[in-house]
């Protein structure tokens, strides 16, 4: 059978076979999955042999993983070699060669350690079929071209081309300007891309340098901030903004035909792990993972959970937001000589609040910041005048009189961002070593 009518099977499945009318039947949807492919990995992952329960599988993170990665793995591929594979596909910017007949990839590392992945043909072929009954929006013989941009092509994402399906991948680290001219000329009618990446060519068809209207714009990579997301619907002019949340450890979620993003809970099971009455890590089981088996795995990233049922009449769940990742939470010296720990989206809501949007706004930089805490300092990245900062100060002063912690030193400096990598609204630049004056100790982590 050839690897079309492949994606194509599982693009009919997953399109209109599976479907789980309630989240009764979505459980038993997983937890026979979970079972089968339990009996896969206890045969084939040599440091899972013998666990035949799910419960006996302990909670493992991307340490765990790459420290036990051949043991973990069961195409035999051991962490050096893929290692080596990857970085040289990252080098010479070439992405097909497979290892072993395994697609290799690299994590782009913004939790601070890079991950490897894996994926065996079928799985790729299964992600493609996926994806496309997630987001095509037609019919998969319909005529569509995607532009993708990002920082690196992968055999997964080239699974999706076809004679009618015309995937076009457009490298990050390559300046735009050189990019304009084929993006005009493929004219994409869904463009995927990071939000730092998705405003920068929204701005060029603003200013008149670019003539594309794609139907669809799918934000990937970065977290999608309200501000951006609201600025982007204007600049392509659609209702909806996609997202996809995907990461070395699967396909989590994806937006909805109603605009609300759902845990892709038909094909990964996620235990939560609660910080607060609403947000939690997430803890992955992938049972569609079979090549670098994906069980109890804990995320650092912080997912806001949205109460009620959709419209779209999906039984899985739904989030409000992707905040960010558990190690850009802000530490705080209390009042009281304890620590305070201050979620990303209060951090955000400080720029917002400080009622200066329309002005940044009305600029070419369009909203453009990031703060960032080291040793307890706060940076604020943003081209302001001294009144919006003194407005954004405020909101902080007012911040740190709610939450009772001690207002820190805050520095404004002109908005600057790397090109080429993630782009973090708030960022936490470890290690954290907070004085407190009162009680002379250092709280480190």
């Amino acid at each position: 059978m050839s690897e079309h009518i492949r994606i194509l099977k599982y693009y009919l499945f997953y399109k209109y076979f599976l479907n789980p009318g309630s989240r009764k039947m979505l459980k038993k949807w997983q937890a026979r999955r979970i079972k089968r492919h339990i009996r896969y990995v206890e045969r084939n992952s040599e440091i899972y042999k013998g666990k035949k329960k799910f419960k006996d599988y302990p909670v493992v993170d991307k340490k765990f993983m790459m420290e036990h990665f051949q043991e973990l793995n069961t195409a035999g591929i051991g962490r050096e070699e893929a290692e080596r594979f990857a970085v040289r596909a990252e080098r010479e910017r070439n992405f097909v060669p497979k290892l072993k007949g395994i697609t290799v990839g690299l994590s782009s590392g913004t939790s601070g350690r890079r991950g490897i992945f894996l994926v065996s043909d079928e799985e790729r072929i299964r992600w493609a079929g996926y994806i496309l009954a997630k987001f095509l929006p037609g019919k998969i013989w319909d005529k569509c071209t995607i532009g993708f941009f990002m920082r690196a092509d992968s055999n997964l994402y080239q699974a999706i081309q076809s004679r009618r399906i015309s995937f076009h991948f457009f490298d990050i680290y390559q300046d735009m300007k050189g990019h304009l001219e084929r993006l005009e000329e493929i004219c994409p009618q869904i463009l995927v891309g990071q939000p730092s990446v998705l405003l920068e060519i929204g701005k060029e068809m603003e200013e008149g340098r670019l003539k594309i209207s794609p139907q669809m714009v799918i934000s990937i990579a970065e977290v999608l901030e309200e501000q951006d997301e609201k600025r982007l619907k204007y600049l392509f002019g659609l209702n909806i903004i996609h997202q996809i949340y995907q990461c070395t450890e699967g396909f989590l979620a994806s937006t909805c035909r109603c605009g609300t993003l759902h845990l892709n809970e038909d094909i990964v099971y996620i235990e939560r792990e609660y910080l607060d009455e609403h947000r939690f890590v997430p803890v992955v089981t992938d049972f569609e993972r079979r090549t670098q088996p994906i069980i109890r795995y804990r995320l650092n990233d912080i997912l806001v959970e949205k109460k009620g049922k959709c419209r779209c009449g999906s039984p899985c769940a739904a989030l409000k937001k992707i905040e960010g990742r558990e190690d850009d939470r802000f530490f705080f010296v209390g009042k009281d000589g304890k620590i305070r720990i201050i979620f990303p989206d209060f951090i955000r809501r400080c720029i917002l609040f400080a009622e200066c949007e329309d002005e940044i706004h009305s600029r070419k930089t369009a909203g453009d910041y990031r703060v960032v805490q080291e040793n307890g300092k706060i940076t604020v990245y943003a081209d302001l005048t001294e009144k919006e900062k003194d407005k954004v100060k405020r909101e902080f002063e007012k911040l740190a009189e709610d939450r009772e912690f001690i207002m820190p030193e805050m520095i404004f400096m002109d908005y600057s961002f790397e090109k080429g990598r993630k782009m973090k609204r708030v960022e936490q630049k470890g290690p954290i070593d907070i004085m407190d004056q009162k009680n002379n100790q250092i709280f480190g982590r």
